[in-house]
């Protein structure tokens, strides 16, 4: 459980894990055709530039009651252009802005993903890919305050802004393309602490030396790496590892140029009932916790010590309430096989208790605990004779039963991610009339019980809701005295 900066990640099996999606590829989520090139053009500029709707269990527009205990708002993303967070009302008044990342993203390359509320309600995490060009992953966890500010990354933090900060030096990575089936390589790099990637084109054979203007240095001993950026994945360069120094002109050993098949993303935040700890996934199936505010370019502790024990693709990471603050949910599934909803305890070296099981190809979209930590909820595809999938519904499953029950029967509709009122009494859901993971999409409540299904808000995925009133950060300022003349 050493606090470790970087490591190589356990190679399972392939998924697409190219730029095609600005989000995290689960089997069961493949992103639109062509986002890929979309963003490698994104990126090249960038670069230049810095250098059952009827068959529900209830009647659709039934009203249901909120409670006073189910104080809170609930935050949410804009479905409708995936680039910033909202907040709104149980009952469906304020909709409001919290936070956006404010890109130019004509080509919708970026995107925001799973929100997670710390336990006070004072601040969101969440993932989003907006920084991709720089940083060595392709989405990055955030948090920002309920009152917008104090926006910060908190994987291979700093920010893109936080750079400034600190002193700079400058680093030249010789390059190298040692393709064995003498193909072209055309594609970016990137090394820790730049504002930004470098493209390189290079026929087999070629080399050529890339040169990083006003690399952050973060300090003595802290070791900065160089990353492959190519459609089709990236992958860290650990030939290329050297210690910034301000002020100075290094050079990296030589990185050799290919066509990764693996991708580093952080996704799936998730808070500890405590508020000192962030816990995510890292690429396929890594487990790490980091503290609210880390120091630059750390992957935190592992959460999961035998990475090798678990499935090979993991994801909905949710850690318990305070009646289960050492356990872990979490869902896991293997290729060609089966997958499930998962029980583990923090920093366990076992993969955990399977407790809901399901075929490869009903695949579980939302997963959230119950407030009161006596069970979970939980959305799953539903497939035809065919194995097609054509819904997916909410289930809840009950520890003490051990059993599933349905809360809604939705014909042709798709329930996404799910989120459980602070008393427990409601569930917010995002609902697609399609199965694709960025279709439109609007948010539904609904009591566990299955009835009084009512709009919350159109355009809208992904919801959280906050497990209490909003903790506005209180801020203090200075008196103003006026003198007379």
């Amino acid at each position: 459980m050493n606090d470790t900066r970087l490591s190589r990640p356990h190679r399972t099996f392939a998924v697409d894990t190219s730029p095609t999606h600005p989000a995290p590829p689960p089997p069961h989520s493949p992103r639109p055709f062509g986002r890929g090139f979309l963003l490698w053009i994104v990126l090249f500029a960038a670069s230049l530039s810095l250098v059952g709707r009827a068959a529900s269990l209830t009647l659709e527009g039934a009203t249901a009651p909120i409670s006073p205990a189910a104080a809170g708002s609930i935050a949410f993303v804009n479905a409708a252009t995936g680039d910033e967070i909202r907040l709104i009302e149980p009952d469906g008044s304020n909709n409001r802005r919290l936070w956006a990342h404010g890109l130019a993203d004509p080509h919708g390359v970026y995107a925001v993903d799973t929100l997670s509320w710390r336990p006070d309600a004072s601040e969101i995490a969440f993932t989003s890919s907006h920084e991709n060009w720089c940083s060595i992953d392709l989405t990055d966890i955030f948090a920002v305050a309920v009152d917008g500010r104090n926006y910060r990354r908190i994987t291979q933090a700093p920010s893109c802004a936080g750079l400034s900060a600190f002193p700079k030096g400058t680093v030249r990575v010789p390059v190298e393309n040692d393709n064995i089936f003498g193909e072209s390589y055309t594609g970016f790099v990137y090394f820790q602490g730049a504002p930004s990637v470098l493209p390189v084109s290079l026929p087999p054979g070629g080399s050529t030396v890339l040169t990083f203007n006003d690399v952050a240095d973060f300090g003595d001993g802290v070791p900065q790496v160089g990353v492959i950026v190519h459609p089709s994945g990236r992958e860290i360069s650990f030939a290329t590892a050297i210690d910034v120094k301000a002020g100075q002109t290094l050079t990296t050993g030589k990185m050799d140029l290919f066509v990764p098949d693996i991708v580093w993303e952080a996704r799936s935040p998730t808070w500890r009932s405590s508020g000192d700890q962030i816990g995510y996934i890292l690429n396929f199936n890594s487990m790490f916790t980091l503290p609210p505010n880390p120091p630059p370019l750390v992957l935190g502790q592992e959460l999961q010590t035998n990475q090798s024990v678990l499935p090979s693709f993991i994801d909905h990471l949710a850690w318990g309430p305070p009646s289960r603050a050492q356990q872990l949910l979490y869902r896991g599934g293997e290729p060609f096989d089966s997958q499930g909803v998962y029980l583990t305890q923090e920093f366990s070296a076992a993969a955990g208790q399977k407790l809901v099981s399901h075929e490869v190809w009903e695949d579980i979209r939302g997963l959230a605990w119950l407030p009161d930590g006596s069970g979970f909820v939980y959305a799953v595809e539903e497939t035809d004779d065919s194995f097609q999938s054509i819904r997916a519904n909410i289930f809840e499953y009950n520890f003490a039963t051990k059993q599933s029950k349905r809360l809604t029967n939705f014909g042709d509709q798709f329930v996404g991610e799910v989120s459980v009122s602070p008393d427990g009494r409601q569930i917010v859901f995002d609902r697609s009339a399609s199965q694709e993971p960025y279709a439109p999409a609007d948010l539904y409540i609904i009591n566990r019980d299955g009835s009084g299904l009512r709009l919350l808000a159109k355009n809208g995925r992904a919801p959280a809701w906050s497990p209490g009133a909003l903790k506005t950060p209180q801020r203090a300022f200075m008196p103003v005295v006026v003198r007379p003349r």
